[in-house]
């Protein structure tokens, strides 16, 4: 009797610019298919109410996290909004990615350091898939962030200018979702994890 490989596992990132609906996306992915986990990311800004620490981020002091940073714990971090450094440990993916498929989300400029750490770790390599969501037009982007709460004219035109940029790099990844409804984006999505399970039981 020939036994068959066990079909490797992915670590699914979703990007694109603020507002998008990123975070929707994969706590959907999470909450409808089996075999998938959220990966959580560490912060040095303080717990929103009803926030846990290991559930929604890993909190750190800027002390602690200046620790991990100088013993290579991350695989990526960055300041976001200059007011507060987020970044997603190895440890994160790394304990998990053997037993189950991850979902992140994370800026261009996280995407960019794990590719890198991809390309220097086996471990990583052949699990990454990136995914790019993008807003249909500017105009949707900027009511759907208008939609999400009270914002300064000044903070929407800056998330605006950061989403111009990171729009920039959006055929460079794997996967690109034009961006409609929810419901049009996860079947998207769905779609897309239908061939990444393809190809990783043909690997």
């Amino acid at each position: 009797m020939v036994e068959t490989a066990k079909p490797r596992t992915a670590l699914l990132i979703l990007a694109g610019p603020a507002g998008v609906g990123k975070s929707t996306l994969s706590d959907r992915l999470v909450a409808e298919v089996p075999h998938f986990e959220r990966v959580v990311t560490a912060t040095t800004r303080s717990p929103r109410p009803k926030e846990a620490d290991g559930q929604d981020y890993h909190f750190l002091a800027p002390e602690e996290f200046d620790r991990k940073v100088a013993a290579d714990e991350f695989l990526e971090w960055a300041w976001v909004h200059k007011e507060a450094r987020y970044g997603t440990l190895k440890s994160a993916v790394l304990d998990r990615l053997p037993y189950t498929n991850l979902v992140m989300n994370i800026d261009v400029q996280g995407v960019r350091n794990v590719r890198a750490a991809a390309r220097r770790d086996p471990r990583l390599q052949d699990h990454l898939v990136t995914v790019f969501v993008a807003p249909d037009t500017f105009d949707v982007l900027r009511e759907r962030i208008l939609g999400r709460g009270t914002i300064s004219a000044d903070e929407l035109e800056r998330r605006m200018a950061s989403a111009a940029v990171e729009m920039l790099e959006k055929d460079s990844y794997d996967h690109l979702i034009h961006s409609g409804s929810k419901e049009q984006d996860f079947q998207s999505l769905l779609a897309i994890w239908e061939k990444i399970q393809a190809r990783l039981a043909a690997g």
